[in-house]
């Protein structure tokens, strides 16, 4: 594994307009506490929280490097349901938190390699506090998983068939992760057609611990796969669209099998993702399509509808019903703002929790944010940290501790939690 000295981690760089709330601690209380007491409560703050707190004194920051308190924090911290915004040439995330009433904007640094050290990497995909970066170059892929908080960077294999922009998808666990690499297949210098998918399986219980490329996996026929939709995960399985017609495909994984359910609306959709709608560490996520709906005829106005694969998949084939069911549409007044940003150009869309992001294409769009729990839309304020076109909208916890990462690494144990210094 690549990483950087333990004493460069990073800070959540809050923007200058976001407030801030500051309570007196009563040194005659704290100083009184048992030791294990005070680890128990900073086990229990939010990593941004913590992160700022590790500089008031050396017994805290010593704690980055206790596997205990790490497992406490991994445990007990607050879910953070934050969205990154990804630039490939930026060297940071700008990150949204939508659970305030006016969401708010930080920044934090990216651990990539200098694009002067090697080949070039794009984000692609996001899960339980890690990001997956994908190499540019065609060819036989480099897929690196990192850790912006802890900056620790992780290769996993070369991907065994050569493609040109493939469709990535990450499902991370505590002690494992799954990642699937899709479409794009090279099949000459200058051809590439969606034939094929690789998984790569990584289980702190299986051998070897480090992982595999399972076999590869046969796309549905007739797939048109999208590498900036990504790929939504629930219930063992990845969704991911296809186009022209639209359709979603879906990865058993334990199968290693692919098959298609057809989406509602599919001839007047524009613009449509999957995303992973609710979840958490009490409820199991649900797969969601979010799309514009464009249709001529008057009784069906111009919308942006999201709508839930009921009771998950049991193997659609092509053509065939999925249960999927409507659960909220963008109030007309919002979407005249919404269309008027958008301007045709398409959207990037995330979800995380019971939040839903919108962020028009192109450059200083505004972004929407939903709240799939209250059926309320509101607008994020402008982000003080200007990205460009290109960008990608991940959902995104930091998190201290991402033990999945060190299964990468056969000589860094599991129990460190990714804080190899």
């Amino acid at each position: 594994m690549m990483h950087q000295p333990p004493h460069h981690l990073p800070r959540l760089l809050p923007s200058s307009s976001s407030s801030s709330e500051t309570a007196e601690m009563d040194p005659r209380v704290w100083r009184r506490l048992p030791q294990p007491l005070v680890d128990r409560v900073l086990a229990c703050l939010p990593t941004p929280s913590f992160l700022r707190l590790r500089a008031a004194c050396r017994r805290f920051y010593s704690l980055l490097y206790s596997s205990p308190f790490l497992h406490s924090h991994l445990l007990l911290s607050p879910h953070l349901p934050f969205f990154a915004f990804a630039v490939p040439s930026a060297g940071h995330l700008s990150l949204l938190d939508p659970t305030r009433q006016a969401p708010s904007w930080s920044r934090l640094p990216l651990p990539l390699p200098a694009p002067g050290a090697g080949q070039a990497f794009s984000p692609a995909a996001a899960s339980a506090g890690l990001l997956a970066f994908l190499s540019d170059a065609s060819g036989h892929k480099t897929l690196l998983l990192a850790n912006p908080i802890t900056r620790l960077l992780a290769p996993l294999p070369l991907c065994p068939n050569a493609r040109l922009s493939p469709t990535v998808g990450l499902a991370a666990g505590p002690t494992s992760f799954i990642a699937v690499v899709a479409g794009d297949d090279l099949v000459s210098p200058f051809a590439v057609k969606n034939i094929s998918a690789d998984t790569f399986v990584a289980d702190a219980a299986s051998v070897p611990p480090s992982g595999f490329w399972a076999p590869s996996s046969l796309l549905p026929r007739l797939s048109s796969l999208d590498p900036r939709a990504g790929m939504a995960f629930a219930s063992g399985r990845f969704y991911c669209m296809s186009s022209s017609p639209f359709a979603v495909l879906v990865f058993d994984v334990a199968a290693n099998d692919w098959s298609k359910v057809q989406p509602p609306m599919r001839r007047f959709l524009r613009s449509p993702a999957l995303v992973e709608l609710g979840g958490g560490r009490e409820r199991e996520a649900r797969v969601a399509l979010v799309a514009a709906v464009e249709k001529s005829r008057l009784s069906v106005p111009r919308s942006v509808r999201v709508w839930t694969l009921r009771g998950g998949h049991h193997g659609g084939v092509a053509g065939g019903g999925g249960a999927w069911t409507e659960v909220a549409r963008m109030p007309p007044d919002v979407h005249a703002q919404f269309a008027a940003a958008e301007a045709g150009r398409g959207f990037e869309c995330a979800a995380h929790g019971d939040f839903v992001v919108l962020a028009p294409r192109g450059p200083a769009s505004p972004v929407l944010v939903f709240d799939s729990r209250h059926d309320e839309w509101r607008w994020a304020p402008p982000c003080p940290y200007p990205y460009v076109g290109g960008f990608r909208v991940f959902a995104y916890e930091p998190r201290l501790a991402t033990p999945a990462i060190g299964l990468l690494d056969a000589t860094a144990p599991a129990a460190l939690h990714g804080m190899q210094g």
